[in-house]
């Protein structure tokens, strides 16, 4: 799809608003024409000698009006304006946030979080800004053109021969036009590359600590910030400074074309005071709406290397297409799943192969009884995550089927997701705010069910030790805490959501024996919890119903720990690595 024809559907999908808006515009532009017809008629019965004692009263009272109604109608049309600038945002931001969160769990983004907040951010607002221009533009074209026919039937010639640099000052605009998509592309560009930077080195102040490259870090931003200095002053003085000052400037050209042509018609008194009056008006109303069309010719071509910049950060197989679907911009509540109580888990010939690689999961089967406690352990590398990141839809199926109680699980990643079941990551992801508000997450307040889960997670006495408890602002990404009690609050979320399935990705990996012992404990404690969990600890092992254990990708071996043991070279390899 071309960047225009998205900018089209994007018309389509709310008709209505653009319609009312320009009609707002035509009364907008219209209304500024009257007082010069008002002043015209004046002036030349005054230049008649007729008495104007009687008529100006009538005259202020006819400005006034107009004045009123050019201000109702401009606070009208500036606040549709807004409507049409914030529906455009917001499709876009909407579309764009939605594509992402709609990629498979393990697919990293296309670009730096820094450049695709950047670009969410700046970007759609320079498309947004684009459209209500060119409504603005509509509006000042239809003066214009109410312009020129009455200037045309004053005195044709003269009309003409004012247009002259105008039509030369359009075609340079459009010799520019190129170049002002360039400018606008590289100056965001460099904006993009700024913000990805500064997301990279706020995501690792520790690692610039101990590596004591303040100052080389320091110096990279300054040298940042100075290229997009010079690519943004590049950009604007092009686009508003040259684009502006040449209208402006034809706008006078235009005026002393008019003195020097109707100079001698005026002393023959065939062209009057109050027709270079309404004429020197309304060479500013044009030449507003030729400086008008020249910015918004400008936008749209920024528009253009913005639409581009936003299908960038696109997941694969992402489109203008997807950036411009008609759909509601307003949030909305969505109906949780209905619970269906887990009684057996069945996983057959489960398959992933990550893309130009033989390396995943292949074949995998294995089933998950209502109450047990199932370990997959394995060495590195083996296809643990992979395995569980496939089981919950975070990565596209390949191959195999999901069952839950006997039934289909057509698309595990809307299935997977509480209350049928919960899941923490390797590196669980808290936001910078309050504890409290990364356990529950959107959850409504319930203080014992968040205290069972704060028990369950092994956290009580981590809270006691906290200042605020919690209350606690626990940083950007979790940063105030440590790598176990981050895993922990991870978990918490989970049992405060009483999932029917817990699905825990190696969450052992930052607990001490003693702390992951009494995790499993404590899970046990409540009847009916299922858990399948990655572990590479025998104090897992140990309490597992079953064990699976992978190795290059398949199950080498599964069952109980005695079974296992017996049947698998590997675990006996990790059972006497973890006693060592």
């Amino acid at each position: 799809m071309k960047p225009r024809q998205a900018l089209w559907r994007m018309v389509r999908a709310t008709p209505k608003l653009y319609v009312t808006d320009i009609v707002l515009q035509l009364f907008r532009s219209a209304i500024p024409l009257l007082p010069a017809l008002v002043v015209w008629k004046v002036l030349d019965q005054y230049s008649h000698g007729s008495n104007l004692t009687s008529g100006v009263w009538v005259m202020v009272g006819l400005l006034a009006g107009i004045a009123v109604a050019r201000v109702t109608v401009l606070l009208m049309s500036v606040a549709m304006d807004a409507e049409v600038e914030s529906a455009v945002g917001s499709m876009l931001m909407r579309n764009s946030f939605a594509r992402i969160l709609d990629a498979p769990g393990a697919a990293a983004l296309r670009k730096p979080v820094g450049d695709v907040v950047s670009r969410l951010g700046g970007d759609t607002t320079t498309i947004a800004e684009m459209f209500v221009y060119a409504l603005m533009v509509a509006g000042a074209g239809v003066q214009a053109l109410l312009a020129v026919i009455v200037m045309m039937t004053i005195d044709p010639l003269v009309t003409l021969v004012v247009f002259v640099p105008l039509a030369a000052a359009g075609v340079l605009i459009n010799l520019a036009s190129s170049r002002i998509k360039d400018y606008h592309r590289a100056s965001r560009l460099a904006a993009g590359e700024v913000s990805a930077f500064l997301g990279d080195a706020f995501n690792g102040v520790q690692a610039i600590q101990l590596a004591g490259a303040q100052r080389p870090i320091i110096a990279r931003l300054t040298s940042l910030n100075e290229q997009r200095r010079r690519r943004t002053l590049r950009s604007r003085l092009f686009t508003e400074t040259f684009m502006v000052s040449l209208w402006t400037n034809t706008a006078h050209v235009g005026v002393g074309l008019v003195l020097i042509i109707v100079a001698g018609q005026m002393n023959e008194g065939t062209f009057t005071v109050g027709e270079l009056a309404l004429f020197v008006a309304y060479l500013g109303w044009i030449a507003d709406f030729t400086s008008l069309f020249s910015q918004n010719l400008a936008m749209y071509k920024q528009s253009v290397a913005s639409l581009n910049r936003l299908e960038e950060i696109l997941p694969a197989g992402g489109s203008l297409a997807c950036l411009t679907t008609s759909a509601s911009t307003r949030l909305v509540d969505v109906d949780a799943p209905r619970r269906v109580p887990l009684m057996c888990l069945e996983v057959r010939d489960l398959t992933f192969l990550h893309p130009n690689s033989a390396r995943g999961v292949h074949d995998v089967s294995f089933d998950v009884q209502r109450g047990t406690f199932v370990v997959v352990t394995g060495r590195v590398g083996s296809g643990k995550s992979t395995l569980l990141r496939s089981l919950l839809g975070l990565i596209p199926l390949q191959g195999g089927e999901i069952r839950w109680n006997g039934e289909l699980v057509t698309d595990p990643a809307q299935f997977f997701v509480p209350p049928q079941s919960a899941y923490t990551p390797q590196v669980p992801r808290l936001y910078s705010d309050t504890m409290r508000h990364n356990i529950l997450l959107g959850l409504p307040e319930d203080d014992e069910r968040l205290r069972l889960a704060v028990r369950s997670a092994v956290l009580e006495q981590d809270i006691d030790h906290l200042e605020h408890g919690l209350a606690t602002l626990v940083g950007p990404r979790g940063a105030k805490l440590s790598g176990g009690q981050l895993q922990r609050v991870a978990a918490a979320r989970m049992f405060v959501r009483e999932p029917e399935l817990l699905v825990f990705d190696d969450l052992s990996s930052a607990l001490d024996v003693d702390t992951e012992r009494r995790l499993w404990e404590r899970l046990a404690e409540v009847s009916g919890r299922t858990c399948l969990a990655v572990s590479h600890r025998r104090v897992a092992w140990e309490r597992a119903d079953h064990i699976i254990v992978m190795a290059d990708g398949r199950i080498e071996a599964q069952g109980t720990l005695e079974d296992v043991l017996r049947a698998s070279s590997e675990i006996k390899h990790l059972w006497h690595e973890e006693g060592a």
